[in-house]
């Protein structure tokens, strides 16, 4: 048994997140903790983001958050990219204009000092999610056993405390067998970004539904593994080399960060974000009119590319 599986066997029947997290997290052992290529086009790599488009995607993103900045008056402030892959960082790109830009790898703090505009991509999907079945009439939680040197699904005798603060919102109406895939940890993860009075703006681009599109119209769940650019249907194989995700929840993040105090909160297509906040950047790379650059901005913007596959939520600690 690996140093991984170790791991896993000791802590026993453990829920789902509890074993993502390890599976991804756990150090020098998980997915995202070693040092290897997760991201891009290359065969070597698991999946692809936007960040894998490079610079054209970059000056969309910087421009448009530079619009923002501008528009919601005040000093200049920190660009922090949360979350960030070492070879595909947007702020590692010098993202100009703002002069001064980080990129926090999974983990990292926050700066308290200056205002800060937060962005990320394809963070909050990468968080631990619970997973639920509705089994003899009632909601049992998932968990995971080491069994014979491999993973193993197995029903939890109790909800975790996370699942159970839930429960009230689980339908009673399920049908048996229907499953739930939980993007609690996602909402956790914004509450404690929203709590920093210093961060006057949010820029996350990822995937999503809303609570009822989770709770109602999903009866298999929305989680998912990743290998090598191709959909893995075990979750449970291989801990440590693959990528495991569910769809995040938008008004669950919304909910959040107004909470927090951000008065304009709004999630829309990818498309529409760029074209509302990085116009003159989309103008100056068709001017250009190099087919590469050009070829990168449609697969951005497209309907039937990642234009309306991914959508970015836009919260602003006041209007602009």
């Amino acid at each position: 048994m690996n140093a991984l599986l170790d791991l896993l066997a000791s802590k026993g029947a453990t829920s789902f997140a509890d074993f993502m997290r390890a599976a991804l997290y756990a150090p020098g052992l998980g997915y995202y903790a070693k040092d290897r290529r997760r991201v891009g086009t290359r065969r070597d790599a698991d999946f692809y983001t936007a960040e894998s488009l490079g610079p054209v995607f970059a000056k969309l993103v910087c421009g448009a958050a530079w619009a923002i900045a501008a528009g919601s008056g005040g000093a200049e402030p920190l660009f922090v990219e949360m979350g960030a892959e070492p070879l595909s960082s947007v702020a590692a790109s010098a993202c100009p204009p703002f002069s001064k830009a980080i990129a926090l790898e999974r983990g990292g703090e926050i700066p308290q000092d200056g205002s800060v505009i937060l962005f990320s991509n394809e963070l909050f999907d990468a968080q631990p999610f619970h997973r639920v079945a509705r089994l003899g009439g009632r909601w049992r939680e998932c968990g995971v056993r080491i069994e014979g040197g491999r993973a193993v699904e197995v029903l939890l005798d109790a909800l975790s405390e996370p699942v159970a603060a839930f429960a009230g919102r689980l339908p009673v109406e399920a049908s048996e067998g229907y499953r739930m895939d939980l993007p609690l940890e996602a909402e956790a993860l914004m509450a404690s970004i929203a709590a920093k009075e210093n961060v006057v703006a949010v820029i996350a681009f990822d995937y999503g539904l809303d609570w009822a599109d989770i709770l109602y119209r999903r009866p298999s769940g929305t989680a998912r593994a990743y290998r090598r650019h191709e959909l893995c249907p075990d979750l449970l194989a291989d801990p440590g080399e693959q990528d495991l995700t569910c769809h995040i929840c938008w008004d669950g993040l919304e909910n959040a960060l107004r909470g927090a105090g951000f008065t304009d909160v709004r999630t829309m297509r990818q498309e529409a974000f760029f074209m509302r906040h990085a116009m003159p950047q989309m103008e100056e790379v068709l001017r250009r009119g190099d087919v590469v650059e050009c070829g990168k901005l449609r697969e951005l913007i497209h309907p039937s590319r990642m234009g309306a596959a991914f959508q970015v939520l836009l919260a602003l600690r006041r209007a602009v």
